[in-house]
């Protein structure tokens, strides 16, 4: 069972957004939504909210990878870029309300969407305790072309083809 999350109006320092929520599970901050109305990106979150009551979650790499296997379930292409402050997100997708969507139904959309990102982050164990043919299997998934070309996952660390986890520094 997945603990109850929330999406919170955030706040936060230095985001460029019209409006600005926050995904929130145990007081710790998992996926950030930036936009406006009728479109919104949905990214990992890289820091903590400014009043210091909702922490970013410590487990970078697994929430990088959690949100690469969302992207990729939805098949939107997520990638992986940089904050202003050079600290690594994910951008998942965009969210987009459909003309004449009801408030419900663009609700239940985006909470099964946070839900799903929860039960993907819950099941997958450390990176590094994984043993190389499931490392191998993760590359397949996530690989977006067949050039064979290593995989960025999080903190400067690459997933090869051959399920070897290369520290490159950041």
């Amino acid at each position: 069972m997945i603990d109850e999350f929330f999406l919170l109006e955030s706040s936060k320092v230095g985001l460029e957004s019209k409006e600005s929520y926050v995904v929130v599970r145990n007081r710790t901050a998992f996926l950030r939504v930036l936009g406006a109305e009728p479109e919104w990106s949905l990214l990992t979150a890289t820091a903590d909210e400014d009043h210091g009551r909702v922490l970013v979650c410590a487990e970078q790499r697994r929430l990088v990878e959690a949100a690469l296997r969302l992207g990729a379930e939805l098949n939107t292409g997520p990638t992986v870029e940089r904050d202003w402050k050079g600290r690594e997100y994910v951008k998942i997708c965009v969210i987009t309300r459909n003309p004449g969507e009801s408030d419900e139904a663009f609700d239940n959309g985006n909470k099964r969407a946070f839900g799903r990102f929860f039960e993907i982050f819950d099941s997958l164990p450390r990176l590094s305790a994984r043993p190389v043919d499931e490392r191998r299997n993760l590359y397949d998934e996530l690989a977006l072309g067949d050039n064979g070309e290593d995989i960025y996952l999080s903190d400067g660390v690459w997933l090869g083809r051959d399920g070897s986890l290369n520290d490159r520094g950041r």
